[in-house]
């Protein structure tokens, strides 16, 4: 009876040790291989849940990551560092309310230079949260905090932007359970030291933020020469950027845009109207 227990035991600990995280995105996984975290060294599309299952702390930062896709299976995690991470969620959420031990998050950017695109953050299931940072990340709209909010008595909040060119605020929404009373820093907010530009809701979707996102289409993607935009809107400025965040082109509007000087690779384009600001990846060929 003994050894058929002993037997099964060992069974059961091969079968937990071989279980995988998918890492989808290349970037994210050699990323991992640096750390010394992915113990097969090779970029293969996943790990193994017991090399990130333990880890506490990750720097993901000035990496060239699209998607931290499995970032979920870093279950001990307390302290996540992805500024200028070159994210790209545009127009969707970085959801990383899995992390429920997380205590620090560093999401900063680096002002008119996009280092990180994500709209919106969801940080609803983190009751451990103690400081946030995402300070010039002009591209982050909402920070998604509710139901989280009610479990947490301190937290230092470094949040939005300012236009480089008008130095008007660039505010985040901050989603909360009781906006009022985070507004006026009473009951649980109270404890609260909260820096830069922000604003609250109990839904940010419902049009709170001061800057409005557009759609557009870039056409054809990937691109040999030239490309174009389709939108409703008029369009007042395109800029583009490398993926290290450098400014490498500038165009007032036109029907088409010129990029065959350029050299192959990814690219974000941005894009300026009078309604508001759209930015797409493009990959040119």
């Amino acid at each position: 009876m003994k050894t058929t227990l002993l037997f099964l035991f060992v069974i059961f600990s091969i079968s937990l040790f071989a279980q995988t995280t998918s890492i989808p995105d290349e970037g994210f996984e050699q990323a991992l291989i640096d750390l010394g975290i992915d113990s097969d060294q090779s970029i293969n599309g996943q790990v193994l849940t017991s090399d990130v299952a333990s880890v506490t702390s990750l720097d993901l930062s000035w990496n060239m990551i699209d998607k931290i896709t499995g970032i979920e299976s870093f279950i001990s995690l307390e302290v996540l560092n992805i500024s200028n991470a070159h994210l790209y969620y545009y127009n969707t959420a970085l959801d990383l309310s899995s992390l429920t031990n997380l205590r620090e998050l560093y999401f900063d950017g680096y002002g008119d230079v996009i280092t990180n695109s994500a709209t919106k953050v969801i940080l609803s299931n983190n009751p451990n949260l103690e400081f946030i940072s995402a300070i010039g990340n002009w591209p982050l709209e909402i920070l998604d905090l509710k139901e989280s909010d009610l479990n947490i008595s301190n937290l230092e909040l470094w949040l939005g932007d300012y236009d480089g060119w008008t130095g008007e605020p660039i505010p985040v929404c901050v989603e909360v359970t009781n906006p009022t009373e985070a507004t006026n820093d009473q009951g649980i907010y109270s404890s609260w030291n909260m820096y830069g530009p922000m604003n609250f809701s109990s839904d940010c979707n419902l049009g709170t933020l001061n800057k409005q996102q557009i759609t557009a289409e870039l056409y054809p993607n990937p691109v040999r020469e030239q490309f174009q935009i389709q939108t409703s809107k008029e369009i007042k400025e395109v800029n583009l950027y490398s993926l290290n965040g450098k400014e490498v082109a500038k165009f007032n509007v036109q029907r088409a845009y010129d990029i065959s000087q350029l050299p192959a690779g990814i690219y974000f384009v941005q894009i300026l109207t009078s309604k508001g600001t759209a930015t797409q990846k493009l990959i040119k060929n």
